[in-house]
């Protein structure tokens, strides 16, 4: 983990994945102009669809080895191209 340009940058716009500097969708980009700060607006090239899930991650008292990011992975896994 480092504090770069693009970190900072994530910061000050409120970007929340930094691989989206390495977009090549027009959405990103278009959204910043030299010389504004404007706040990030999330796009998605499927309609929202909110749905719920719940699951336990550790006995009461025990550490937790989970972490979101090992889902995500799992989903993206599986999902493949489908999943953003």
């Amino acid at each position: 983990f480092g504090l770069g340009l693009e970190r900072l940058a994530m910061i000050l716009f409120s970007i929340p994945d930094i691989r989206l500097f390495w977009s090549t969708d027009e959405r990103f980009h278009k959204q910043f102009t030299s010389g504004k700060i404007v706040t990030f607006e999330s796009y998605s090239k499927y309609p929202p669809c909110l749905k719920d899930i719940s699951f336990w991650t550790s006995l009461e008292g025990v550490e937790s080895t989970f972490h979101v990011n090992d889902l995500n992975e799992i989903v993206r896994d599986v999902g493949g191209d489908i999943v953003e």
